[in-house]
């Protein structure tokens, strides 16, 4: 495999897509019936996009990185195509709740939270350099929880971080009561500007920091404690994927071994 793309001088572009994916999230959400882990609020990863899946007033939102767009599919089988470029992520709801609503399908979300009046600028390039990465992460992360023993939730992508993740219980099914291993990408968050992949077990397993890493996974104990893969390493690699592969089967099994 090629190396992955390089990502840089990005952050309106991440910025954009994170601020439309959270559109996404929210109008996903509403009328939503609760799933274990929160799973009535992520969005599916597919080659060149984020789905909202079936929506509970009918229809889907997909959000295209390739053409920098939101799309509204109505049951009629009847598309709108809203642009990312001209708007704010206030107007940028508001278009999309409106092309629902002609197609008799009205929601009326909380947008609360939408307090976004800056112009979102994109580059489709990067946004397309990034949906290319995104999907080859997945895929690479989809291959190593493939081969473990146990319940998982599906690898999805989260609107409130943009995170791309997914859970591996040691036991039980419950987030909130049952020890497990949390395995994601990220495109960069507070404290970690660029994209890093990540893994952090819950509760934290006694004395884990002390596990050995193997070469490019680090230690992350800045606001929260978990294993930190810097993308930035992978992506010149002339197979990163598999690098990513083995990376990550080692510190899960590590890992495993430590958690009661």
């Amino acid at each position: 495999m090629p190396p992955l793309p390089a990502l840089t001088n990005w952050d309106s572009t991440r910025m954009t897509l994170h601020q439309a994916a959270q559109v996404l999230g929210a109008i996903r959400e509403f009328q939503a019936t609760p799933q274990p882990n929160y799973h009535h609020l992520p969005l599916i990863v597919t080659p060149n996009s984020l789905r909202s899946g079936l929506l509970p007033v009918g229809g889907e939102l997909v959000l295209d990185f390739n053409r920098a767009h939101i799309t509204y599919t109505c049951p009629a089988d009847t598309c709108s195509t809203i642009p990312l470029s001209g708007h704010t992520q206030t107007s940028l709801a508001a278009a999309v709740l409106e092309a629902m609503a002609k197609t008799g399908h009205p929601a009326e979300p909380s947008l609360a939270n939408f307090n976004g009046t800056h112009p979102l600028v994109i580059d489709r390039i990067q946004a397309t350099d990034y949906a290319s990465a995104l999907y080859r992460v997945f895929t690479a992360l989809a291959r190593v929880r493939a081969r473990l023993n146990g319940s998982q939730t599906a690898l999805v992508v989260w609107p409130h971080g943009f995170d791309l993740s997914g859970l591996w219980f040691h036991r039980g099914f419950d987030e909130a009561a049952d020890p497990h291993i949390n395995i994601g990408f990220s495109p960069g968050s507070p404290g970690i500007g660029r994209p890093y992949v990540y893994l952090y077990a819950w509760p934290q397993p006694p004395g884990w920091t002390n596990l050995s890493l193997p070469e490019l996974a680090h230690w992350h104990e800045q606001n929260w404690t978990g294993v930190v893969i810097p993308y930035d390493s992978l992506a010149p690699l002339p197979n990163p994927e598999a690098k990513l592969e083995d990376l990550l089967e080692t510190v899960i099994k590590a890992v495993q071994e430590v958690m009661t």
